[in-house]
């Protein structure tokens, strides 16, 4: 019931900012985080951790700046890129074709992919 309570509240305070003339005019809106603290919340992580699990999720990101940095010591400013370089086409494999260790792969929920060291 609390946390009924608190979505309620989490999208009254999203509807209200949504109408707001400052974030229209600017046209912002909650961002990720808004709702992931909800989520983070309903699956009992505490409070402490939000800011760290936020980081976790951009970390790549980050990381991927700063190695774009590094390549151009001579840039000042770093203006992060948004190209991908990767193959553009891959075989794909149907998930019901793959194997695991020689043996097909059926796992259908994660309690099913909870298996014992041995397997891997």
């Amino acid at each position: 019931k609390q946390l009924r309570e608190l979505f309620h509240l989490a999208v009254e305070l999203e509807r209200a900012a949504l109408a707001d003339d400052y974030f229209v005019s600017r046209k912002l809106f909650p961002n990720v985080d808004y709702y992931s603290g909800l989520a983070l919340t309903a699956m009992g992580i505490p409070l402490t951790l939000f800011t760290c699990l936020f980081a976790v999720g951009r970390s790549a990101g980050w990381v991927a700046q700063w190695l774009e940095a590094l390549a151009e010591p001579k840039r000042r400013i770093s203006r992060p890129r948004q190209v991908y370089v990767g193959e553009t086409r891959r075989p794909y494999p149907d998930v019901r074709a793959r194997e695991l260790n020689g043996r097909p792969n059926l796992k259908r929920s994660f309690t099913d992919s909870t298996q014992d060291e041995q397997d891997f």
